[in-house]
């Protein structure tokens, strides 16, 4: 077969279309008849988004393909979507499921909208099996193209069965079938209805052979996503899951079931010519023969395994090397320090190449600043670095450059910290008193980076007490100090204002030390805007925005009095995402908690 290189197609027949859904409405609802319509093996919902076209009669085994994300980037990869079309029609399953984000939408232009939705068509219209999408973030943005995809496509959620198997097409973003903010708005990702109609079906079609879950963001990886309650109702039965939204292939083992998050077909992402990092376009073809289920991964003329790039292979790059750290800090001597070890275990099948920059400052000095490893599979190696400081100017920490280069190819970068206490150890600040939401007084993020909206700095923070019933005039009326407790130890100011947007707060709690000390604490901020402030006194290098911020996060001395000490974070409602958390050096067990101190 010859392959397009690109393809120039006339738009698609809006007649022919119309036939489409008007012939879909013919199709029975699953468990509410019997009656096979043409599409002999297929059951499906009222209105269903379907492209009907011929299905297969072998009542044994079966084949379908799976289309991944489209959008999201990849404005000029239409190419690499239209081969997979045409190897599709080549393979011939017997049909096709698209995991979301079809068009690149995030807009209320409705004359943006329908030309991204024509765009597709043309693409899609060669397409020559039956055809099933599902709605991504980029299709279902807000409410008005909640409402467009079902006045043009049909349901967002539907569940069909196809020669004993049942399949389960989820909606990720159900919570935009109610205008943002209103009673209706779902607060997870499924909303109520869906899940009960998940339920439903469930119980309807206990006895299928194998059961498919299809959805857009893989719910499972997020908390508060309403997955748990699909996850129960799947229990014990045989099932696999297919998600998309993170353009990266990866399989994950979850209570012995396959969860694939499955790469882009097309969208935007950045590719790695080492396979086993999931980067890279592909589509998917799934084969049930009997009670087996195999899964292909396919990039346009190449067939992988399943397990080509799994979470296994994520974590041996992540635990390719292992730090110990030795440091002393000696606030009696002029200086501290001590020695970094470093361990690393090559458990990967092709040879590695480690890279270590450590970069000095003022106060901390560092030796070897460089350090290199090469490693074949199965190999390990150590090494390890001194460093120095002035016991009285421990901030800023030094930080390091660590690469990984797999089989010649740079497959890891980041920038990291050295810790003089490891912050996974620290006691996390979990109760608090909070006071707001107050007016920010501004519309937009000031464009100088280190510059604080005037009225965030005016005035000192507000004295918290707790025998005072007092109230304070807010953005929106009379407020006054609430208790909140975290288990997480992140303080989501948006959940506990309900999103008042160009605000602030005030969280404090309190501290006993048992005698005048520096405890080492870190802080993170959400949102590019906040102070932190011990005894009414700033903390300067904790500040957002600030110069010595590390990926939003501030690491911080914090000069405890003996006694009840008063910590307070003033935080701002400014880049989104409006939270904060905050930890302290307690390894020793001597400091005390509490929100309202005796």
């Amino acid at each position: 077969m010859e392959y397009r290189t690109y393809k120039h197609r006339k738009p698609a027949n809006v007649a022919e279309i119309a036939v489409v859904l008007i012939f879909l409405l013919g199709i029975i609802a699953v468990g509410t008849a019997q009656t096979p319509t043409a599409a002999e093996h297929l059951q499906t919902p009222d209105g269903v988004a379907i492209v009907e076209r011929p299905f297969s009669t072998d009542p044994d085994k079966f084949s379908f393909a799976i289309i991944g994300d489209k959008t999201g980037g990849g404005y000029d990869k239409w190419p690499v979507f239209d081969r997979a079309i045409d190897e599709i029609n080549v393979l011939k399953p017997d049909f096709a499921i698209m995991v979301g984000d079809l068009i690149q939408g995030y807009t209320y232009d409705v004359a943006q909208v329908e030309a991204e939705w024509k765009e597709f068509w043309q693409h899609q219209s060669d397409l020559i099996i039956p055809f099933l999408p599902l709605p991504g973030n980029h299709d279902i943005t807000n409410p008005m193209m909640y409402d467009y995809w079902k006045k043009h496509l049909g349901r967002t959620y539907s569940a069909f069965t196809y020669k004993g198997c049942l399949f389960i097409l989820l909606n990720t973003e159900e919570k935009y079938s109610q205008p943002e903010g209103s009673e209706g708005w779902a607060e997870t990702w499924f909303g109520d209805a869906q899940i009960k109609y998940i339920t439903d079906e469930l119980a309807k079609h206990k006895n299928v052979r194998h059961t498919f879950v299809m959805l857009h963001k893989p719910a499972w990886l997020h908390e508060n996503s309403g997955w748990t309650q699909i996850e129960e109702a799947l229990a014990d039965r045989t099932y696999t899951v297919f998600a998309g939204h993170y353009h990266n292939l990866t399989l994950h083992s979850r209570n012995d079931r396959r969860y694939f998050v499955l790469g882009a077909t097309g969208g935007g992402f950045t590719p790695r010519e080492a396979r086993e990092a999931g980067a890279f376009d592909h589509y998917s073809i799934v084969t049930v023969d009997g009670n087996e289920v195999n899964v292909a991964i396919v990039e346009p003329g190449n067939i992988y395994p399943a397990d080509l790039s799994t979470a296994e292979f994520d974590e041996k790059i992540r635990n390719l090397i292992a730090f110990q750290s030795h440091l002393k800090i000696e606030r009696a001597l002029p200086t501290s320090g001590g020695e970094l070890e470093i361990a690393l275990k090559n458990k990967l099948e092709k040879d590695v190449e480690v890279d270590l920059v450590f970069h000095s400052s003022e106060n901390w000095q560092i030796a070897p600043s460089k350090l290199a490893f090469a490693l074949k599979p199965g190999q390990d190696a150590t090494g390890s670095v001194m460093l120095s400081v002035l016991s009285e100017e421990l901030l800023p920490l030094p930080i390091y450059d660590y690469s990984v280069l797999y089989g010649g190819e740079q497959l890891y970068r980041r920038t990291e910290m050295v810790y003089p206490i490891n912050p996974s150890v620290m006691h996390q600040l979990t109760d608090w008193m909070l006071l707001g939401p107050f007016n920010l007084d501004v519309t937009e993020e000031i464009a100088a980076l280190d510059v604080f909206p005037p009225d965030f700095i005016a005035n000192p923070p507000p004295t918290y007490d707790k025998s005072a019933d007092k109230t304070y005039q807010g953005k929106h009326g009379d407020i006054q100090w609430q208790a909140h407790h975290v288990e997480s130890g992140r303080v989501d100011l948006d959940a506990v204002f309900n999103k008042p947007e160009w605000a602030s707060a005030y969280g404090v709690t309190h501290i006993k030390s048992p005698d005048e000390r520096e405890v080492f604490a870190q802080i993170r901020w959400w949102s590019n805007l906040g102070r932190v402030f011990v005894n009414g006194v700033e903390i300067n290098l904790a500040a957002a925005p600030g110069e010595h911020l590390f990926y939003g996060r501030a690491y911080v001395e914090l000069p405890l009095k003996a006694g009840w000490n008063t910590v307070t974070v003033h935080s701002g409602d400014y880049t989104g995402g409006w939270s904060y958390q905050m930890a302290v050096d307690n390894t020793k067990n001597v400091l005390e908690f509490s929100t309202n101190p005796d």
